[in-house]
């Protein structure tokens, strides 16, 4: 890599609260496939066709040094990986990215949290390619990846023995050609920052080529530079374009929000909520908001989501594992514009 590059890099790096705001979309990559397994368990009811394709930035950044209304006690625990654990709040702080890093989705999912960046090129109706991809990821203490998630088989204490970061044991989890550099916190949580590696699909069924993660020989200072500028005890609120009430009882196990932009150039959103009375999925009801609307009239289809096409510019898939999906998704507040993110709220839970 030579040194324009890495002055771009390392010099005229974005401030973390103001990156620039552009379309993107989803290169074929490894992590790609392993992140959509993780959210097969969240979207079992989305019908076919339905989903949301490609990925676009939606807002800057933010960072704040401290949970806003605690005493120092619970600010060192959180930062130490202890503390609250809210599924609608975002503690994933990033001090520093590369330049021209651009906010694809926060997500919570039952206590997990993660935040995904990318860089692309291209113009506002098409993305040519995606330079790089960084997730960044907190599991709670005593929460482990799960089967079918991104890190699936990877656990920490397994991998491979690493410099510290942050002072704190590391290892690199994984054998390629993603990177993935992962830290243990005193009170049992640890973090990963994750670097996808891009490739080609040449057909269906075979394996990408070209893969690389954008950074060359620069991605291990990449992470590491990123890992040691990352706080978790960040408080970002994940915004929806609706609200609706919980049945007593139940409360929410994860969320998502995003902002995305098909290959055709037209913007798309998507915010999804889950919730229950445990964490077990067989307790789980969702209701996912999305755009744009489809043609259509509303339907129960047999997996029991009730599905409404066109409601408000946004199409609505409920889904209630015991009761009336179709009751589920007429409560469900709208209000949000379906292109406008900075009309979402940050609390879709009504009193």
């Amino acid at each position: 890599m030579n040194d324009e590059k890495l002055r771009e890099l390392f010099i005229d790096a974005d401030p973390v609260d103001e990156p620039p705001l552009a379309p993107g979309y989803l290169a074929s990559t490894t992590a790609a496939a392993d992140r959509a397994a993780r959210r097969r368990r969240l979207r079992r009811f989305t019908v076919g066709g339905v989903a949301a394709v490609a990925a676009l930035a939606i807002t800057g950044l933010v960072v704040q040094p401290q949970l806003p209304g605690t005493t120092t006690a619970h600010v060192s625990a959180a930062s130490a990986g202890g503390g609250s654990y809210d599924p609608l709040i975002s503690r994933l702080a990033p001090g520093w990215l590369p330049s021209g890093a651009n906010l694809h989705e926060r997500s919570v999912e039952n206590r997990v949290q993660s935040l995904r960046v990318e860089k692309w090129e291209g113009d506002a109706k098409r993305i040519q390619k995606t330079d790089w991809a960084i997730e960044l990821f907190l599991y709670p203490p005593g929460v482990k990846q799960a089967s079918d998630g991104p890190h699936e088989h990877q656990r920490f204490g397994h991998g491979t023995k690493t410099a510290p970061v942050q002072g704190m044991p590391a290892e690199l989890l994984g054998d390629g050609p993603a990177y993935e550099l992962a830290w243990r916190y005193p009170s049992g949580a640890h973090a990963i920052v994750q670097i996808d590696a891009t490739g080609t699909f040449v057909k269906a069924g075979d394996s990408p080529k070209g893969y690389h993660t954008g950074f060359g020989d620069q991605t291990t200072a990449v992470a590491r530079r990123i890992a040691a500028n990352l706080r978790i005890d960040g408080h970002t609120p994940l915004t929806f374009p609706f609200a609706l009430h919980l049945p007593a009882g139940q409360h929410v196990v994860a969320a998502s929000s995003r902002t995305m932009r098909g290959n055709d150039g037209k913007l798309t959103t998507d915010a999804l909520l889950t919730w229950g009375t445990s964490a077990g999925m067989k307790t789980w009801s969702t209701v996912d908001v999305s755009s744009p609307a489809r043609k259509g009239k509303p339907e129960m289809f047999t997996s029991g989501v009730y599905f409404i096409p066109n409601t408000h510019g946004f199409t609505l898939q409920a889904s209630a594992r015991h009761g009336d999906s179709k009751k589920l998704a007429e409560q469900v507040q709208i209000f949000g514009s379906p292109t406008d993110v900075s009309t979402w709220r940050a609390d879709p839970i009504l009193d």
